[in-house]
């Protein structure tokens, strides 16, 4: 029990949360307070919505191509009962139009069911939560929790006005939280940025002007510390996740199943992004400052909470992999002798192939690389300050690894081009056969990102409300400007793309060569381009053609030449490593190899495209003698 003049705290994590991987906002805040003798309590009150809704119909509310922002819409009920009165036939009609039609959702789950059991949950949370044991009631905020979170803080505040509540979270960070508690008089505090001292502090009844990151009222004035605050990430405490485990084993069979089956805790390793200048982003909103954790503080964390918890499966909390010492961090993961899981985001050009080889021997099967566009035009938009061949590079060498890659196009930009279009239908050609395709996502336009603060010159004429706050929200409150997600009117329309039909011909590709592969039984089918090293020579299949397959016979000189761009390299790299080589015959070699396919070129960066089969079968690859090696002519081969 903490100081008797310290308050009681309540940490809510609110739908629309992942079932799957506990909240680590409420994880590391809860015991950062416990650490400093506050009483706190948290609730991860989106498995009960889970269990209300069923497993399925929760999931696919969330899940693409549903989302969560979508799926918080029915929580407008209780927050604005006399907007929603009169508007729910365009409610409805937006749920039925494109909601219910994008998912296998069970056969009764139909809009008046989901306002059914919603008010079920609801009614659940305020006769089942003992609010008024708490003096503070803190609400996280992710993009599908804002209109839940703003329903129940209303009527806590309406049963107990003497309850604080705050708010936290990207989506009230800065002026929007500003906005936020100009706009609902029962919300008494935001927390903008780092909340963990800030909610010390305001626990331990420190004054509202000496707590960083603090939105408050003053005289019925609204006021605010806004000036940045930072945590040192090495100083926090390990997360303590006894509070979802003890809420999961209240929830049903199905829920607790699809947890230890899918189930992932959550690992924070960095707050920021180094790179921050990616046009369509905002996630430095929160944190505008790139710090990480020592590999020590990492590792340390990841051994002790899967012995605590008897886990192997974790989720990276980061915007990429350490920028620094993130090898000596592979190494000291693989050197804890676990078969762990881990799932993590990574940008493409800083990964060499041998990196992601040692990925996956540390224990990394799921990875989300931004790549974003296979268009240098449209890569250039996006300011992503990498190249087409990158993102092949990494894409390449996670099929290798055998990692699966979760990662995005990103489409229908205001500014997009004919050419964005046609170069990625052209760079596709060379890997359609042999990588997986995307997943599609249609650009949004998010608060405090590049593209909204600078919409003019991404031909956008004015930007507004996307068309879910505009059904949920009324229209005096869409004007309080704290729109999170924005919809947008271009200028003028600059091209018509069949994205759709591009990446669907490109599944219907991948999927008759795995269905080929099915039928002859046979391993080697499994692989549809790759190289097989012969020490003196180099054979490369090549079955993208599947009515013309090649077989290219390289001889050492080629094979040094080929190996020299298995990672992205200039020309200049190239010519280093084959020292004996003259630069005519590099030259010649290098132009065969990407006039046949075999080697990719942007503006004098070479990659070889087919994947290595010693990596494929998971061998690892010995240093290559030179000695005995013989010369012999490359040969293509119709087989």
């Amino acid at each position: 029990m903490g100081n008797n003049n310290n308050k009681n705290v309540l940490l809510v994590s609110m739908p629309f949360a992942g079932v799957p991987i506990p909240s680590i906002q409420l994880a590391i805040l809860e015991e950062y307070l416990k650490e400093r003798d506050i009483n706190v309590k948290s609730r991860h009150l989106y498995l009960k919505t889970a269990e209300f809704y069923h497993l399925k119909n929760y999931n696919y509310l969330i899940l693409a191509p549903n989302d969560s922002y979508s799926a918080q819409m029915v929580f407008s009920r209780y927050v604005f009962p006399e907007h929603w009165a009169s508007n729910q036939e365009k409610i409805k009609k937006y749920f039925n139009d494109k909601i219910i039609k994008n998912g296998e959702f069970e056969k009764d789950f139909n809009f008046e069911t989901y306002i059914k059991r919603t008010d079920l949950f609801y009614s659940w949370i305020m006769r089942n939560v003992n609010w008024k044991d708490f003096d503070i009631i803190g609400f996280t905020l992710n993009y599908g929790q804002f209109l839940p979170s703003l329903a129940v803080a209303k009527e806590v505040k309406k049963l107990y006005p003497d309850k604080q509540i705050i708010l936290g979270g990207s989506r009230i960070t800065g002026d929007l939280g500003v906005r936020v508690l100009e706009s609902f008089e029962y919300i008494d505090f935001i927390v903008s940025g780092e909340g963990e001292e800030s909610l010390y502090l305001l626990a331990t009844g420190e004054n509202y002007e000496n707590i960083p990151g603090l939105i408050y009222r003053e005289d019925k004035k609204v006021k605010s510390n806004l000036t940045p605050h930072y945590i040192d990430l090495n100083s926090l405490p390990i997360p303590c996740f006894d509070s979802y485990f003890d809420e999961l084993i209240t929830t049903p069979q199905e829920v607790q199943q699809y947890f230890h089956v899918y189930g992932l805790l959550p690992i924070e390793i960095s707050r920021g992004c180094w790179w921050n200048k990616c046009s369509f982003c905002n996630l430095n909103l929160q944190h505008k400052k790139y710090r990480e954790k020592t590999v020590e503080k990492i590792v340390e964390e990841i051994n002790f909470l899967s012995e605590r918890y008897k886990i192997l499966n974790f989720q990276f909390i980061s915007n990429t992999l350490l920028l620094k010492n993130y090898k000596n961090l592979l190494e000291q993961i693989k050197n804890l002798g676990k078969d762990f899981s881990f799932c993590a985001e990574t940008r493409a050009g800083r990964l060499k192939s041998d990196d992601y080889t040692l990925l996956k021997e540390a224990g990394f099967t799921v990875i989300q690389t931004g790549v974003e566009s296979f268009s240098q035009s449209y890569l250039k938009k996006m300011n992503k300050g990498v190249r087409v061949i990158e993102n092949i590079a990494a894409l390449k060498f996670c099929k290798e690894n055998h990692i699966k890659n979760n990662y995005n196009l990103i489409i229908n930009y205001p500014n997009e081009e004919t050419k964005d279009f046609e170069e990625t239908a052209y760079n596709m050609q060379f890997f359609r056969q042999y990588i997986d395709m995307p997943n599609i996502s249609n650009l949004q336009v998010v608060y405090d990102s590049p593209i909204q603060k600078n919409y003019e010159n991404y031909n956008i004429a004015e930007l507004k409300p996307n068309p879910v706050d505009e059904i949920a929200f009324p229209q005096e409150y869409l004007e309080k400007e704290f729109i999170f997600i924005f919809d947008f009117k271009k200028k003028k329309t600059l091209a018509e793309n069949n994205w759709k039909h591009l990446i669907e011909s490109w599944r219907a590709e991948r999927e008759k060569f795995i269905q080929d592969a099915v039928k002859t039984q046979r391993d080697i089918d499994e692989h549809v381009f790759y190289f097989i090293d012969g020490g003196s020579f180099l054979k490369i299949y090549d079955k993208r053609n599947y009515q013309n397959v090649m077989v290219y016979l390289l001889d050492d000189v080629e094979r040094d030449i080929f190996l020299s761009c298995i990672d992205v390299a200039s020309f200049e790299e190239i010519q280093k490593q084959c020292k004996n080589i003259k630069q005519n015959q590099i030259e010649t070699i290098l132009k065969s190899f990407v006039q046949v396919g075999i080697v990719f070129n942007e503006d004098g960066f070479y990659l070889s495209l087919p994947l290595n089969y010693k990596k494929l079968l998971g061998i690892k690859k010995e240093p290559r003698s030179k000695e005995n090696t013989t010369t012999t002519e490359v040969i293509a081969t119709n087989i």
